[in-house]
């Protein structure tokens, strides 16, 4: 609507105010129906006594029936836990709560109030709502820079709050430092960050409905002091309507009148406005029939006109016609091109082939060629660790040979002395002596043999510690691979897990800034044509078994985009330089690629036919760079053979075949000379980019999950077998020793008979001083000799093994450094060869290049050419269209142009005009202006009369509203006082509770002795825990009307005594359990005392406070 005038006189707006004011019922504060509302208070505060008896006796039965039910922990929306890190007196903190009734206790000092507060602050509260401190860096422990507060708040059932997105619990996080930063932290279950926005903790705590700035929901320590010992009537009042809410709906009603008092006021000026514009209609519609003549004249002017709308259309017409030609002769020019450019196409495909075919060869001796360098290093490694061996046992045998010798010569000079001795005995003592010597040369001999036959034995060991070594080794050499594959298993379940968990999600395959790459691309305005990318995004694999196979041969190509300008192209490597993702970028155009005569047989699944390409332009990319309409797939390698060398093999390039390892294949294609060539792929890693059956990839993971823990199982069943062979190795070395200690213990035998003949010798010889002195040298001589002569033994044994080894390893060597020198020198010639390949391959890619930009050019004049042809027929369809709203098509008189009949048009107009000036315009100007002012005069009265309506609509609400109120207020107010005098019955009080909604007062009357008849005194007259006990039964009433689903008091006993206290405790505690579903948080500062736990009640007693510690730093208030 029209903006509405203002030329109404002084008088005018007041008295047509006024009259409305009358004629409309008010709904102003100040004009409320008071008879009603004293009406109200009567049956508030008159209530006959008798029906007061009967509502209470009836309520007590209700409460006791109540008393009976099972108190059961809701669902969600209390508190789990609230923890504290440098808050307040706190280093650290953490508080788990109860689900139904909590009593946090200890001493003055130890933190208890720090739990509302943190509650209050963590949930959105301001820090001068909880009267402890005046912002949020006073709660800051004193020597610290910030402070976290935490709540977990139950999450659970069917009405828990967006239980998808946080699970069973909602974690809480509150901020703050000391410079005034403030930030809040919305979680999961799993810590993992939802939001940091205060919005949605607002909306969390209306969903459970979670007042924690109502005073009556947690009152503080000073509250619950102001409350229990100081509150006036007035303030009783206030709280019950904080508390209630009903103080917040009044206020909102109050706001409404007042909207609906400017209503009114805006529409007494719209109603003058009407009038206005009713006049100004009237004078519009007299100057239109004024207007209304000189009609020859103006179809005159108007058939002319015609006719010039048409002209113009005509001479447009043969522009296009021109341009028809142009464009006839640009598809034959693009034609031409074409074939030109399939003939560098296959001349590019062929020289690709063979290269493709050399680099192949290429890659097949360098991966035939590590094998041989790794054994040949193992090799070179054994023989170095040999040679090594070979030295040090060649200088430890040089050694033996000095000291054996050594030896030698001190047992031939002892015999030569024990013989001389002995002769000289002989003769002294006669024949016996010489019996007793040839026994004694005969158990020598004895000794001799068992010591040869311990020898033999223990030469046999090296043997078995070969067999050990051999052994050890293999069970070694188990391990590698036993690592190596439980790696695998192990990144086999981490693929499956993200495929799991990611399900859906196909960004999370690319690299992790690639979403922000793409919204970067979104918003950008400045692209000729919006790049097209990555390729991955617009593929769609219709044949999953292939998943794997074309993930890994394509390669990096799925992270390319693709743009149609080296502009674009320079735009986009700039937004890619500045996010940090950076990806191949190709430059295309849009002209079709016609694949049909290039194709293999029908009967072959190609990479195209099992790919679902939604843009053209990533379809011939694909095209060009990866040959995807001439790769055939086949499961089978015969299959794939039989597609290359069959006679269905035209059109085909190359084969990709499936093999027995799941996720692996081979590569096909004709190879170097003509013959087959096949080249292995590896399983593909990473996260699937094409789109595609997210379940069949994976159960395609778990079957490879499966297999690889298969394979596992089969590497630690061989392993347990090497480990059994090197422990029976291990045993038949104990066996061995065990035979080495008996045929020591059968030497020390023979040593002993020896030994026992011997002193039968000794005790025949007179002189045996020298002679014994002479055979222990003897024996110790021969001891060392023999120990020497078997060490030098082992170690010739030693070296003769040793050189051998040496000799076989460098045998070995020598026949891989031809095998290398050979496989280098066939690397050499196929290298050069893939060289001059590759060079021929460029020179066909720039001529292919070539042949498309010629393509291009050509395709850019004709959509030059397009572009004027589309301009032109744009400008004859917008002549036409500008012709056809004008008139139908008309001949244009013959030898008439556009210059002639514009001639004649103006003579004519200026003879209409001299007469249109007299009447201030022409006719269809007049018109419009009278259309106008009629239009404008009916929106304004159907505006005026849409408001008036809205007005009458909001005053009925408003009053309804109102008496729904009442109604409420009163209700609660029963229910607040019924339960008043249930409470004080349960100690043996009388009492009621005195509402006067009028004055906005709530007072109490108690009588401590119920068997008086009296009506109760005023709580100024009971003792001071008659008067706790009464105010703890107000505000248990008044929690009894409240829906929030916890409850907190700070120091309710702070003015008991213990007999008053206990009982309060009681009846709170009874209290509680008849508020099912309800949490509560109760603070004392003195201990439990009698009152019994229950499975429902959780008592916390806090830490002692530290030594020195009296009171808190707070900042002055």
């Amino acid at each position: 609507m029209a903006p509405m005038k203002r030329k109404s006189t002084e008088d005018g707006p007041n008295l047509r105010q006024d009259s409305r004011k009358k004629s409309r019922p008010s709904y102003d504060v100040s004009r409320r129906d008071d008879s009603q509302e004293l009406t109200d208070e009567e049956m508030d505060e008159d209530v006959d006594e008798e029906v007061f008896e009967e509502e209470a006796t009836q309520f007590l039965t209700q409460q006791k029936r109540k008393n009976n039910t099972h108190n059961e922990p809701a669902d969600n929306g209390i508190l789990e836990s609230v923890t504290c890190q440098n808050f307040m007196c706190h280093s650290y903190l953490e508080i788990a709560l109860g689900p139904l009734i909590n009593f946090i206790i200890g001493h003055n000092g130890s933190g208890k109030s720090a739990v509302l507060t943190a509650i209050t602050i963590c949930l959105g509260g301001k820090a001068t709502a909880t009267n402890r401190g005046q912002s949020l860096k006073s709660f800051i422990k004193e020597g610290q820079e910030s402070s976290i507060v935490t709540v977990k708040i139950k999450n659970t059932a069917d009405s828990a709050y967006q239980h998808e997105v946080y699970g069973d619990t909602i974690i809480v996080e509150r901020h703050f430092t000391r410079s005034g930063s403030s930030t809040f932290r919305l979680k999961s279950c799993t810590g993992r960050l939802i939001s940091n926005r205060k919005g949605d903790l607002e909306d969390i705590c209306d969903y459970f409905a979670l007042q924690i700035d109502n005073p009556m929901n947690v009152l503080t320590q000073d509250m619950a002091r102001q409350f229990l010992n100081n509150s006036t009537p007035s303030d009783k009042y206030k709280f019950f309507m904080k508390g209630t809410q009903l103080e917040h709906l009044d206020g909102d009603y109050v706001q409404i009148e007042q909207n609906m008092d400017k209503i009114d006021q805006d529409l007494f000026r719209n109603l003058k406005d009407v009038e206005i514009y009713e006049e100004e209609a009237n004078k519009a519609k007299a100057l239109l029939s004024l207007s209304e003549k000189h009609d020859t004249l103006r179809q005159k002017i108007r058939a002319y006109g015609y006719q010039m709308a048409w002209a113009q259309v005509e001479e447009q017409e043969r522009y296009v016609t021109a341009c028809d030609d142009d464009l006839r002769k640009a598809d034959e020019t693009i034609q031409a091109a074409q074939r030109k450019a399939l003939e560098a196409s296959d001349t590019f495909e062929n020289a690709d082939r063979v290269l493709e075919n050399a680099k192949a060869v290429v890659v097949g001796l360098q991966e035939a060629l590590v094998p041989i360098q790794d054994e040949k290093d193992l090799v070179k490694q054994e023989h170095e660790k040999v040679k090594g061996e070979a030295m040090s046992a060649q200088a430890e045998q040089r050694q033996i040979k000095v000291v054996l010798k050594a030896a030698k010569n001190r047992v031939t000079k002892t015999e030569s002395e024990i013989e001389e001795e002995h002769r000289r005995l002989d003769d002294a003592n006669g024949g016996s002596h010489t019996t007793r010597l040839t026994e004694l040369e005969r158990k020598k001999a004895d000794v001799t043999n068992a010591r040869d036959r311990l020898a033999e034995h223990e030469n046999s060991i090296g043997q078995l510690e070969n067999e050990k070594h051999r052994a050890d080794k293999e069970y070694s050499e188990t391990q590698v691979p036993i690592i190596s594959k439980r790696e695998s298993v192990q990144q086999c379940e981490e693929r499956l897990n993200t495929l799991v968990r990611d399900r859906g999600q196909q960004q999370g395959a690319y690299k992790p800034s690639m979403p922000r790459l793409l919204n970067a691309i979104r918003q950008d305005d400045g692209f000729i044509e919006k790049p097209v990318g990555p390729l991955g995004n617009h593929v769609q694999l219709l044949k999953p078994l292939w998943s794997s196979i074309l993930e890994k041969s394509f390669g990096g190509a799925l992270e390319t985009f693709i743009v149609t300008s080296k502009q674009d192209h320079s735009r986009l490597s700039t937004l890619m330089q500045k996010i940090g993702c950076f990806c191949p970028i190709l430059i295309g155009n849009n002209s079709p690629i016609d694949t049909s005569n290039h194709e293999p047989h029908s009967s072959f699944d190609t990479v195209l036919r099992v790919l679902k390409i939604d843009n053209d332009l990533v379809r011939k990319q694909l095209i060009i760079n990866q040959a995807i309409e001439q790769t055939v797939l086949t499961e089978d390698r015969d299959d794939g053979v039989n597609a290359l060398e069959g006679p269905n093999s035209r059109n085909v390039k190359q084969c990709y075949t499936l093999t027995v390892r799941h996720g692996a294949g081979l590569r096909l294609t004709h190879g170097y000379g003509g013959g087959l060539s096949q080249s292995f792929l590896e399983p593909f890693k990473g996260l699937p980019r094409m789109k595609t059956d997210i379940e069949y990839q994976i159960n395609s993971q778990r079957e490879t999950l499966g297999r690889l823990k298969s394979e596992l199982n089969d590497l630690e069943r061989i392993r347990r077998d090497k480990q059994a062979s090197l422990k029976s190795c291990e045993q038949a070395i104990v066996r061995h020793r065990r035979e080495s200690n008996s045929l020591m213990i059968a030497v020390q035998s023979a040593k002993s008979v020896v030994e026992e003949l011997q002193d039968a010798l000794d005790r025949d010889v007179i002189e045996e001083g020298r002679l014994d002195v002479l055979k222990e040298h003897l024996a110790e001589a021969t001891d060392e000799v023999g120990a020497h002569e078997g060490s030098y033994e082992d170690s010739v044994v030693a070296i003769d093994k040793i050189k051998e080894l040496m000799k076989t390893s460098r045998d070995q060597m020598a026949v891989l450094d031809a095998r290398i020198a050979e496989a280098e020198a066939q690397i050499n010639k196929a290298e050069n060869k893939a060289t001059r390949v590759s060079t021929q391959r460029d020179g066909a890619l720039r001529l292919k290049n070539s042949a498309y930009e010629s393509i291009d050019k050509a395709v850019v004049y004709k959509a030059s050419v397009e572009k004027d042809r589309a301009e032109k027929a744009g400008v004859v369809a917008q002549f036409t269209e500008q012709a056809n709203n004008i008139c139908a098509r008309v001949p244009v008189d013959a030898g008439e142009t556009g210059d002639s009949l514009d001639k004649k048009l103006k003579k004519l107009s200026a003879d209409l005009k001299k007469y249109e000036d007299k009447l201030g315009g022409d006719k269809r100007k007049i018109a419009e202006s009278a259309a106008q002012a009629v239009e404008t005069y009916n929106q304004a009265k159907e505006e005026v009369e849409n408001i008036e309506r809205l007005a009458q609509l909001l005053k009925y609400t408003l009053l309804n509203r109102r008496s729904r109120w009442r109604h409420f207020q009163r209700c609660i107010t029963a229910r607040a006082r019924l339960q008043f005098f249930y409470l004080l019955s349960e100690r043996g009080f009388r009492g009621r509770l005195i509402a006067n909604h009028k004055e906005r007062k709530l007072d109490l009357n108690v009588e401590p002795d119920e068997t008086k008849s009296g009506k109760g005194h005023d709580t100024k007259t009971l003792s001071g825990g008659e008067k706790s006990f009464s105010t703890i039964c107000l505000l248990l009433s008044l929690w009894d009307a409240m829906g929030a689903p916890i409850r907190c008091l700070d120091e309710f006993d702070v003015f008991m005594d213990s007999v008053n206290r206990e009982v309060s405790m009681r009846l709170m505690i009874a209290a509680a359990r008849r508020s099912v579903g309800k949490q509560f948080v109760l603070i004392t500062p003195q201990a439990m005392g009698r009152l019994d736990s229950d499975h429902d009640v959780k008592i916390v007693k806090m830490s002692d406070p530290e030594r020195g510690q009296t009171t808190l730093s707070f900042p002055p208030a």
